[in-house]
This record gives structure tokens, sequence and C-alpha cells, in this order.
């Protein structure tokens, strides 16, 4: 009995859809192909025409049906308007007997998927059929993570290369085969090759592919690597095969050339979306009103267009902004897709599961562990969640390696240089659904939270030294892990856990503008302290309520935070602890100073000061100083500010303290404007404004552009001035305070009753004043002479009357309309010949 004859069940079921494939003539399928083509018809445009299901057009194009009946050749013909001598010709391929197995490569391999129109995949197109093309290349692997797309690239590919191999190409889905050795009989099937008693089926491959030149396509070749090692030996007897393999895994062979397929790129991702969206709602089009709903949508998706293909047709039901706002949980949204894809293709939960479902069991739990990552972690991160951040780091990345060369995982570099453990979000929530399933979820959590508790912790330490703007990058990335070990804490009641890691993430949250965010946290654990009736530490509760005070002072609710830091300094001072009793006084002086209580806000920062000196601590010395100078300016002190500033700053460089630098060079800036000192003003700003973009501390960087304009103003170059208060309004919402808000439209004001537009420039400053009023936060001192001649000025232009009906009305204003009032002037103006008129005045 032959080789073949002994197929167990299984693999019989493997190859009889390969012997259906060569029961259409290759003539008929070509003919058709070329007819339709020409015709200009698509698949489904010509079954229509002909009455006939556009998979029965499909079916007999790429040769995976049987020969049709001549009463559904005649229909297309008639479909096709062809003429009689066509239709004879089409009649006849159609009468022609099929090919018999063994007696040509050729015509079995036609055998094809029919390939689909991609989008945005030419620049890999491109380079896929440039490495196919090379002579010494024979082994072609298009790797990547489920859903990216593979086969359907594969497929292209292969269609586009196919006429340069003399002998064709072929198709073979492995997915159904049930282990490696299943793979050399269901090779033979497709290309139909004579079965032999005398030879297995391995040795008839080679024998018959020996002379060929011929391209295979190995589709879904994950869970045969045990075929590789004969796989190679194929290639190595024939040197005019070449093989193209979709894998989620690499096979490692020498012979092996790895492409890595990613996602689409988001406008790319736009177009597929789009397209499958008219499949399903023919008039659907992309919009202004639309665009953005779908931009996010396919984001979530993370570009993987399987993922797109399944969301597009719940557009049915969902309009695109409502179907973007129901994708924060992926998987339930992407199931039920088309039939005539493979089971494990209609849902995304089923093609993550079939990957997963081929890792070892270590692996699988080792990778829904690392799904406790959010947006992914650091190796040392990855090693802390897994519970082996005490073994051999080098044994732990070989255990990643795995996961990676799986496509569950990939490995990325960090700008600072950093290994990053990054995972797709949709094979992360299939992730999580398994480890919320097992009795590792509780465990996992708390090692999540406890490692980045501890980086939190040193990295505190690390952001008043030179290295500064490194760490603050590390905690912006890292902070949706810090979310998820806060949540921990407030499930666990683990308060203290929750305050200390807040207490290490005020710096972040106040320079990188997550400030609200940062408030509701530190509430939301000091409430679940109080009705669990847990007891906090006192120094813990002392840090913490001054921390809450700086982050409530930069949302100008100056009165809470007073009382806070009263309360903080109370507990310190009972505790001894003079640092933290200074590190309170310091923000007590900048909260009074707000409301200004000059006298009480100088009076707390020379007690500050003084128990800094006592310490020997510098780094608070030259904060004391520069909040100092920050009193000395807004009462008028230009000699004192420029003296405290300067030696605030020295101490800060000295330390390595960018941003301390930053805080100390703005109060000299602010003096030397107040001299008249512009270039040197200017110059000074600038480099707050560079050092601030730098760290990244982006409320920080918008005053020192309203500062820039102020400048620019005063130096009479209006259009310079206006240009910078125009982008400061593009980054208004990271403004560190309301107090700032009012003091950026006061200053477009001022430049706007300059030009003339004195209507509009009222109704801001009276816009402005009732912000100031509603947060209690008056104008400095120095900044009074400018506003009140800008005040008579205007008033003496409109006349009193209309003066304050004006501003009454942008005392109406809310916060939104004010800032579209402000960008509405700042465009008109910039726009307008009044600018020429105002500088020349000048």
């Amino acid at each position: 009995m032959s080789s073949f004859t002994k197929l167990d069940e299984g693999r019989e079921r493997v190859a009889q859809p390969y012997r259906e494939v060569l029961r259409v003539p290759a003539a008929l399928a070509e003919l058709l192909h070329q007819f339709r083509a020409a015709a200009q018809l698509s698949q489904e445009a010509l079954a229509e025409r002909a009455g006939i299901s556009a998979r029965t057009v499909s079916d007999i194009e790429t040769g995976a049906a049987k020969t049709p009946r001549l009463v559904t050749i005649m229909l297309l013909a008639e479909a096709l308007s062809l003429s009689e001598g066509d239709r004879s010709r089409l009649q006849e391929a159609g009468r022609k007997p099929p090919a018999r197995a063994g007696t040509t490569i050729a015509a079995a391999a036609r055998a094809l998927p029919s390939p689909i129109v991609l989008v945005g995949r030419d620049a890999d197109l491109a380079e896929l059929a440039a490495l196919l093309s090379r002579n010494e290349l024979q082994l072609l692997t298009i790797w990547g993570p489920p859903g990216v797309g593979k086969t359907s690239i594969a497929v292209r590919v292969a269609a586009d290369s196919a006429v340069r191999f003399r002998d064709g190409a072929a198709f073979i889905e492995c997915a159904s085969l049930a282990d490696g050795a299943a793979l050399p009989a269901a090779v033979a099937q497709v290309l139909g090759i004579r079965e032999s008693g005398q030879t297995s089926p391995r040795e008839s491959l080679i024998e018959a592919l020996r002379h060929r030149t011929m391209l295979l396509v190995l589709d879904n070749f994950e869970h045969l690597r045990s075929a590789a090692e004969w796989l190679a030996e194929l290639l190595e007897a024939c040197s005019s095969l070449k093989v193209i393999v979709t894998s989620r895994e690499l096979m490692h062979l020498r012979t092996e050339h790895a492409y890595v397929l990613r996602p689409l790129e988001t406008r790319a991702a736009v177009e597929l979306f789009a397209q499958r969206a008219q499949a399903v709602i023919p008039g659907f089009t992309l919009n202004a009103g639309n665009d953005d709903a779908v931009t996010s949508i396919v984001r979530r998706l993370e570009g993987l267009p399987l993922a797109i293909e399944l969301a597009a047709p719940r557009l049915r039901l969902l309009p695109p902004k409502a179907l973007a706002a129901r994708l924060d949980r992926r998987l339930p949204l992407l199931g039920e897709g088309p039939l005539d894809l493979p089971q494990r293709q209609q849902t995304m939960r089923a093609a993550i599961g079939w990957s997963y479902d081929l890792l070892g069991a270590d692996e699988q739990s080792l990778f829904r562990t690392l799904c406790i990552l959010q947006a992914g972690g650091s190796l040392e991160a990855a090693r802390a969640v897994a519970g082996d951040d005490a073994g051999d780091a080098h044994a732990f990345l070989l255990r990643i390696a795995g996961l990676v060369e799986k496509s569950m995982l990939s490995l990325e570099e960090t700008p600072d240089g950093e290994a990053r453990v990054v995972i797709l979000e949709m094979l992360r929530e299939f992730g999580m659904e398994r480890l919320s399933e097992s009795d590792e979820y509780g465990e996992a959590r708390r090692r999540h939270a406890h490692h980045f508790g501890e980086f939190a912790g040193d990295a505190r330490r690390r952001l008043d030294g030179p290295e500064q703007a490194l760490w603050l990058g590390r905690l912006e990335r890292e902070h949706p892990n810090f979310r998820a070990a806060l949540q921990w804490s407030v499930d666990t009641g683990d308060v203290a856990f929750g305050l200390r890691l807040a207490c290490s993430l005020w710096r972040l949250w106040w320079t990188r503008g997550y400030v609200r965010e940062g408030v509701a946290w530190i509430r939301r654990l000091l409430d679940s302290a109080e009705i669990r009736n847990v007891s906090i530490p006192a120094k813990l509760r002392a840090e913490t309520l001054r921390v809450l005070a700086v982050l409530l002072s930069a949302l100008a609710q100056f009165d809470e935070a007073v009382r806070l830091c009263e309360t903080s300094l109370r507990i310190y001072t009972e505790a001894g602890d003079d640092h933290g009793s200074a590190a309170t006084l310091t923000s007590l002086g900048i909260a009074r100073q707000f409301l200004g209580d000059y006298s009480g806000a100088t009076a707390a920062h020379e007690k500050s000061l003084a128990l800094r000196r006592a310490l020997g601590d510098e780094a608070g010395i030259a904060t004391s100083l520069s909040n100092l100078a920050s009193i000395a300016f807004t009462t008028g002190d230009s000699q004192r500010t420029i003296s405290l500033g300067e030696e605030s700053a020295a101490l800060y460089r000295r330390l390595g303290n960018a941003r301390g630098v930053a805080h100390a060079l703005t109060k000299l800036a602010l003096a030397a404007e107040q001299l008249g000192r512009l270039e040197q003003a200017e110059r000074l700003h600038q480099e707050c404004y560079d050092v601030h973009r730098t760290l990244g501390s982006h409320g920080n960087a918008v005053l020192a552009l309203i500062n820039l304009g102020s400048v620019a103003h005063k130096r009479g170059d209006t259009r310079l001035a206006l240009e910078r208060y125009r982008d400061a309004l593009r980054d208004i919402e990271q403004l560190p305070s309301k107090a700032a808000l009012a003091s950026l439209f006061e200053n477009i004001a001022v430049t706007m009753v300059a030009t003339h537009d004195t209507r509009r420039a009222v109704r801001i400053l009276g816009a402005a004043q009732a912000l100031r009023e509603t947060v209690g936060s008056p104008r400095f001192p120095t900044e009074e002479p400018d506003y009140e001649r800008t005040v008579v000025a205007a008033r003496e232009s409109l006349g009193s009357a209309v003066f304050d009906a004006e501003r009454q009305i942008g005392a109406s204003m809310n916060d939104d309309r004010l800032a579209d009032e402000a960008r509405d002037a700042v465009d008109a103006l910039l726009a307008s010949h009044l600018l020429g008129t105002a500088n020349a005045a000048r």
C-alpha cells in the first residue's frame, strides 16, 4: 500500500479541499479572469449581472471549485457581452477534462486565492517583491501579530510575482494541518503529484520539484515548526524553488529571511476603514463630521487590518462617534466577521486565541501575567510582575524572546535607550481576560503595584539632579502603570501605599499638566481611608496635605491650599520634622503670594530659608531664594529680585537642576523687563522657554511664551507679540493655573488696545477680571501700571458707556467662550492692515 493511501482520517480531510482545486481547468480560470478584467467588472458586479453568487465567480477564477455546469458558463458569457468567438472559447475551456494528478504542476499551480486590493501596503509590496527577486533568497517568512494581514499580502506578492516562475505559484493553507508531518502530503496534493508506493511524500516532492522554477505560499505555518527541517531539506535540493511562509513565529533556519509586517499607519488605516464602511453603507464618506471619530477608531484598533474589517460592519448599528466610544473594550465588538473567512479570523478573539493556544503552558502564564502592564513596561518591570526579579536577567530575557518570536509581544527601544516590553492592546485585552480567570490575578496586581511604587520613589529622588529631563520622561512613560497601581491601592484598601505613591508623583502631575487627576486621586484615597477607618501615619498625612495644597494652588484654589498647608505645618512641627516644615512653608508662601498677602508670603519663605540653611539643604535654599525673588519682583523691588535670583540660579546650576535654573532666570528676566532692558529680558525668557520645552514642562513653557509676547509688545513688534500669544492660545489647556490664564488674556488685551481693536479688547479685559475674582487671585502690583494705562486708553477711545457695556459682556463669558474670543481677535489682527498702523505709531 502506498504512503498516500496510508494517510489517516485527519490527513484525508486536509487533502480533500486541495483535490477540489484541480477540478476547474486552468484555461477556464484564466479566460474568465481576462474577460472580466477587459469588461472592467469586479467579481461581485459580474455575479450580479449573471444572476449567480460572487463566490462562484471567485471559485472559478481561482480554481477552487468543480468544473461549472454549461448553463453557468453561458450566463457568464451573456453577462460579459462576449462575441460569438469568445463565447465559444469560454465554453470550450469549460468542456476540457480536469487535469489529472501528476500530469502537470503548472496547471495545478495556478491555485492562488484571488488577491484583494491592499491599502497602505505599497512600500511593503515593493520591498517584498524586491526580496523575492533576489536569486540567493529561497525562503521568505512574513512575520507579525494576529490580524496584521500576513495572508493577504503574501497572496498579493505571489500573484504579482507568479509570472516570473515558469511553473507558476501555489497556495497551501496550513492552519488545519495537525502537525508538521502532514505538510509534505498536503503540498503534494495541491500540486497534483502522483502517488508512488516506492517513495515517501517527502522524496516524491523533492523529485518532482528538483528542476522546477516555482513559488509556494505556506500560510499559517506557526504550529508546524517541526516541518522546518524538511522545508530546509526541500529548498536545498530544489534550487529554483522559492517559498513564502506566513507565520506568527520564525523558524530560525539559515536560509530564512524574516520580514516583519507592521500595522497600518493611521491615514492608511482610515482609508481602509472607509472602504470597508462603504461596502456595508454605500453612501458612507469621510468628512469633517466623522474624520476625527474614524481616526480614533483605527487608532484604538491599532491599525490591524483584520480588526478594521471586523469593526466597519458595526456602522450598520452605530455611527462612527458612538462606535469609537464603545471601543474601550475591543474584543466583544469585533466578532461575527464574514463567513468566508477561516473560522479563526471571524473574530479578533478567535484570531488571538489561535496564537495563544499554540503557546506552551509556561509561555501562556508569562504572557497573561505580562498583560498586567499598562502600555508596556521596562524589562525590569516585566521581571517584577512575573515574579522573576530576583532571578537571572539573561534567563528571563530568553523567556521573553519566545513570546517575541511568536509575535505575542515586542521589545522596543525607548528614546533613552531602554528596552521596553510592548503588547498590542487587543492582545493585552485577551491576556487580561485569561489572567482574571486564573488564580494568578491578585498576586500579579500586587507585584505590579509594588514595583511601580518603588520605581516612582526612586525617580522622585532623581528629579532635582542633572538627569531631571530623563526621569520626567520615564515617569510620563509609566503613567498608565501608576494609575493602575493607585487603583490597586483603592481596591485593596492599602491607602498608605497609594498616598506614598501620590506624593512621589506630584511633580509629574504638576509639570506635565495632570493636576486635576492628581487632586482626584488624593481626595479619593483620603476618602477611602475615612470610609475604611484606616489610620494614616502622621508624617504621611502631613506630606499628603502639602502635596494636595501644591496641586490646588495650580488650580488657583488658594484659600483651601493655605488651610491645608497650615494643617500640614502643624503636624510637621509637632513631629519635629524640619525638612517637612520647610517644604510646607514654601507651599504656604506661594499660595499667600497669589492671594496678594505679600508680607505673609515673605515671612513663610524666610522661615523656610532659615530652616534649610540650618539643614544644609542646598536645593531647598535655592528654592526659597527663587520664591523670595518672585515676591520682590511682584512688589517692584527690581534690585532685590536680581540679587536673590542670581544667587538662586547659581545654586541650581551647581546642582544640575535645569528646572530650578529656569524658574530663577524667569525672575531675572522679569526684573530686566521692569528696568527696560528688553533685549536681556528676551534672551532670558527664551532660555527659560527652551529649558521647559526640553523638560516637557508644558505649562511653564506656555508661561514663558506669554512673557516673550509681553517683551515683543514692549519692543514695538506687535505682530511677533500676537504670534506668540496665538501659540500660547493653542496650548491654553497646559497653563498651570487660572491666574496664569487671566494674565494671558490681559496681555492680549493690552496689545489689542494698541492696535485699536478696542471693543473686543475691553470684552476680554472684563472676562479676565471676572476670572480673577472667581479664583481670588489679584494682579501683582508690578502688573498694575500697564493694566491701568490700557484701561484708561480704552475708556477714552470708546467712552464710558460703551466701555462699561462691553466690559459687562466680557464678564458674562465662560472660559471656553473667552478663549474663542481671544483666538478670533488675534487671528483677525494678524490678518489685518491695522498691524502696520500700530507698529508705525509706536
